[in-house]
Formats: structure tokens, C-alpha cells, sequence
């Protein structure tokens, strides 16, 4: 059985695959998940498809047009600040009302 769990930064806007996480050393010589690119420590959703109804919600209820196309392109991608992967976002064409 797959492991189809959803991680997400706490301190940055990185997101994917719990299989992609990166490990920092924790306590007493134990890993922990991080964000493999700033090492950030990560919350996890129980799948994919939770993921993407949360990000429906909050493309339609918070009236947020654009919110998909914006989450899916940063997927994989590392920003401490929103506003900086907003910014980087723009640039490739993209727009997004947050």
C-alpha cells in the first residue's frame, strides 16, 4: 500500500508528496520530515484528494480566483514569504487574487 499523504511547510510554502520530504535530525538522534529545500517543518493532509477539495474551498469560498493554477504550479517549489512565490508566480504569466 502507497503512502499518499499530503506534506506542506509550516515556516514556507513548499508542498508535495509525503515522499519527497527531506529529514533534519531531531531529538535523541531521530529524523524528522522537512521541507527539503529550507529544511522547514511540515504539516501533512491524509491524501491528495483532501488536498485539492481544501484547495477548492479556498479558491471558491474565499474567493480566491486563480488559487489552483497558483497551488499547482508551486508544487515542489520552496518560498519562506507567500508574497515571494506570488511575485515569482506573476512573472511566469500566472495570476492569482490573494
Amino acid at each position: 500500500m502507497s503512502d499518499e499523504r499530503i506534506a506542506y511547510g509550516v515556516r514556507c510554502v513548499w508542498w508535495d508528496s509525503i515522499a519527497k520530504v527531506g529529514h533534519i535530525a531531531g531529538p535523541s538522534g531521530h529524523t524528522l520530515p522537512a521541507c527539503p529545500h529550507c529544511g522547514g517543518v511540515l504539516y501533512e493532509m491524509r491524501d491528495e484528494a483532501t488536498w485539492w477539495a481544501q484547495v477548492e474551498r479556498t479558491e471558491t469560498l474565499g474567493e480566491h480566483p486563480g488559487y489552483r493554477k497558483f497551488i499547482t504550479w508551486l508544487r515542489g517549489q520552496c518560498f519562506v514569504r507567500l508574497d515571494e512565490a506570488v511575485a515569482a508566480y506573476r512573472q511566469t504569466g500566472g495570476d492569482v487574487k490573494l
